[in-house]
């Protein structure tokens, strides 16, 4: 008689070997999830990406497009619990030896869509006194914020919420305990990411979000209690949510925005090149904001051997006499091609004359593409036409981007006086291969400076100085959204740019 559990023995690099039991029949990518496995959906689930990799029995298999039976055995090789996860920003303090002032501790928290960081700040004496980071678990139900927003539509809303919930107290509690304080002990905290991750948060309907006009149906409140956030009475502190200008400029941006305040210079881009770029523009009177819908390509995703910041992602390529020479992150044997290896490889073909400035590969690589580099298994890891293309898409719609905020500013490049890189693609980047590729105007190049966590940053300097609040909200109220979609110069911009080179 068939049994209605399946016993599964499953392998990770993170827990080593497990049991878990489930429903028979049950789909297999589901039990993973229920079970806490890390495993990549980038699609949510639909068979289209290919990442849920698991290995049975010596082959692979994609594990949305399996049904769990007893005895299976398996391996999880498409896992990414050991994401590198950008913890520093240029405003950092070291980590503090003591702590000055345990009576007023307060929380930093950048909620990435696919990273999150915390950080407990000892807020009088200014200092880092502990850091803690993960994958945003969400990203088992989809890579980016458009799948989760239908994730979220399709029932899955109380799902989304309950698994940042849950990682962000289980953080909050590991802060404290490395620390040696409790939970009670502390004043405050502050959270910042984009639109769809606050909502998410709190547990809001997103239908709003992914429908045109794309509007935040629910307002922004600055102040909200620890229940309210966190579903638990745990602690009685407040939390501040940094304010979201539109659907997809967010708080994160904001945040960046008080993070690059005082660096000098009045006329200040900030460009923040993720799944969803985000820019903003301030003039020290005006300020101007965009985002454009760069597709995943700046972080290894939609890449056939894309993958995101993990130990033997390629990160930089070199062309050295007709020859792709290649560092991965944590000199690791390769693995897969991440945000800064996409443009570096772009660059190399392009210089190899590989591909042309159109983006079209040469008759000889067209059908299976050029191997850069070989996995331990001595299988090849190729760059496609596919990929050319999908570099093409996010490279120009992010500098059409940058020319629109620019001429709605009335501003040439040369009265910039900083341009300032966010996050984990835009601290890897070579600059000179943005510009090889037309990512960035070559003229923009010498003002670039690279800031990692800026929405993090934000946050602790919040952390430091509430009354630095007033000034996140007073930007969110005077900054003028440019929705790209609807811009009269959009289009014509965005097919402007496809070509590569320096336009």
């Amino acid at each position: 008689m068939r049994s209605d559990t399946a016993k599964i023995k499953v392998t990770t690099i993170r827990d080593g070997e497990r049991d878990i039991e489930a429903k028979a029949g049950a789909n297999l990518l589901e039990v993973l999830r229920d079970n806490n496995v890390p495993i990549a959906a980038n699609c949510g689930g639909r068979g289209t990406c290919g990442k849920c990799v698991v290995n049975v029995g010596g082959e692979d298999r994609l594990a949305c497009q399996m049904e769990a039976a007893d005895g299976m055995q398996l391996k999880v090789t498409g896992e990414e619990d050991s994401f590198v996860i950008l913890e520093d920003y240029a405003s950092g303090e070291k980590l503090a030896e003591t702590i000055e002032n345990f009576d007023d501790l307060g929380v930093a928290v950048d909620i990435g869509t696919t990273t999150v960081v915390l950080q407990l700040i000892d807020s009088k004496g200014g200092k880092i006194a502990s850091t803690r980071s993960f994958l945003n678990p969400q990203r088992q139900y989809g890579e980016d914020v458009i799948s989760r927003i239908q994730y979220a539509n399709e029932g899955g809303l109380d799902v989304l919420r309950d698994a940042i919930r849950s990682y962000l107290l289980s953080a909050v509690t590991s802060l404290c305990s490395d620390a040696g304080v409790e939970p009670a002990r502390l004043r405050h905290i502050c959270i910042a990411g984009n639109t769809t991750m606050m909502y998410l948060l709190l547990g809001y309907a997103c239908n709003s979000l992914g429908v045109y006009p794309f509007e935040p149906e629910f307002p922004h409140k600055e102040k909200y209690s620890f229940d309210e956030v966190f579903g638990t009475d745990m602690c009685d502190c407040p939390v501040y949510l940094l304010p979201w200008v539109s659907a997809y400029v967010g708080g994160d941006i904001t945040a960046g925005y008080l993070d690059c305040r005082g660096k000098g210079g009045e006329t200040i881009f900030l460009i923040d090149m993720g799944t969803n770029g985000e820019m903003m523009l301030w003039t020290g009177e005006r300020v101007f904001c965009c985002s454009t819908a760069a597709g995943p390509a700046f972080e290894g995703g939609g890449i056939t051997y894309g993958t995101g910041s993990i130990p033997g992602a390629i990160s930089k390529i070199d062309l050295v006499d007709g020859a792709y020479v290649c560092e991965t992150i944590g000199g690791a044997e390769p693995v897969g091609i991440c945000g800064s290896g996409v443009l570096d490889a772009s660059a190399c073909l392009l210089r190899a004359e590989v591909v042309d400035e159109t983006g079209r590969m040469d008759d000889e690589h067209f059908d299976e593409g050029v191997v850069i580099a070989a996995r331990k298994n001595n299988k090849p890891i190729l760059f496609t036409q596919k990929d050319v293309r999908e570099l093409q898409l996010a490279k120009s719609a992010i500098r059409a981007g940058v020319e629109i905020l620019l001429s709605e500013a009335g501003l040439s490049i040369s009265q910039l006086d900083a341009v300032y890189l966010a996050g984990g693609f835009g601290q890897k980047l070579r600059i000179e291969s943005a510009v090889e590729v037309g990512l960035l105007p070559a003229d923009m190049a010498q003002k670039v400076r690279s800031i990692g966590n800026s929405s993090l940053g934000g946050c602790a300097r919040v952390c430091r100085d509430l009354s630095m609040l007033g000034d996140a909200q007073q930007l969110a109220r005077k900054t003028k959204e440019m929705p790209l979609s609807t811009h009269p110069k959009f289009q014509d911009l965005f097919l402007d740019n496809m070509a590569f080179g320096d336009i």
